[in-house]
């Protein structure tokens, strides 16, 4: 072998050698923890499994709420954002520490009950009790657009009757954008929240003057 075919040889090796360390140091370096992500209550300090709000007596009226409808698109581990007007992104290594549409559910119940002191609420099958009223909100779109940093939403709140025929007494539309105070998945979770406590709100007076 020539003095240039050993200094190639030698090269070779060396990167040879190179890489394999660099893969045994990539293989050795433990990945990052996942981010787990939860909704911050909309109500602090009360407790979200009280079976009514503050001041609801036995014989108060009672409220039956079914799930919130959000976007199919958004009910997914990974915690996703509106990149552009077709596309959604991924924030990186961050999940929902809960199925979302089971948190955003929860959280509008405990923001709403509190809303509805003269009421009671129940937000499954209500047992063998009878609800006066039936609640159905759905919130499509609701999408995170990172490039304003704004929670872009549309509420709409339906109140029927509990018969067989369901009949709508109310029906209100709503249109939301409720700004983040960061460029953060946590902000998105904030702005979330945020948006169901003004949901909430518009909904109780809805709920008060329906006659039923």
């Amino acid at each position: 072998m020539n003095a240039s075919n050993m200094t190639a040889s030698r090269l070779l090796g060396a990167a040879s050698v190179a890489a394999l360390v660099a893969l045994l140091a990539a293989c050795a370096s433990p990945s990052p923890a996942p981010i787990l992500l939860a909704l911050p209550p909309a109500i602090t300090g009360v407790p979200t499994t009280a079976a009514s709000a503050p001041g609801a007596s036995a014989s108060a009226p009672l409220l039956a709420i079914r799930r919130v409808n959000i976007p199919e698109y958004l009910v997914a581990r990974r915690v996703r954002f509106r990149a552009d007007a077709a596309t959604l992104a991924e924030w990186p290594n961050t999940y929902w520490a809960e199925r979302i549409e089971i948190g955003v559910s929860r959280e509008f119940v405990s923001a709403l009950r509190q809303q509805l002191p003269g009421w009671a609420v129940c937000d499954a099958g209500c047992g063998d009790q009878s609800p006066a009223l039936s609640l159905q909100v759905d919130i499509v779109p609701m999408d995170y657009v990172r490039s304003t940093q704004k929670l872009v939403a549309r509420a709409r709140i339906t109140l029927q009757t509990t018969d067989v025929s369901q009949r709508t007494l109310q029906s209100l539309e709503l249109a939301y954008e409720i700004p983040a105070g960061a460029d953060t998945a946590q902000a998105q979770a904030q702005a979330v929240t945020e948006l169901i406590r003004q949901i909430a709100t518009a909904t109780a007076p809805l709920v008060v003057n329906t006659k039923r």
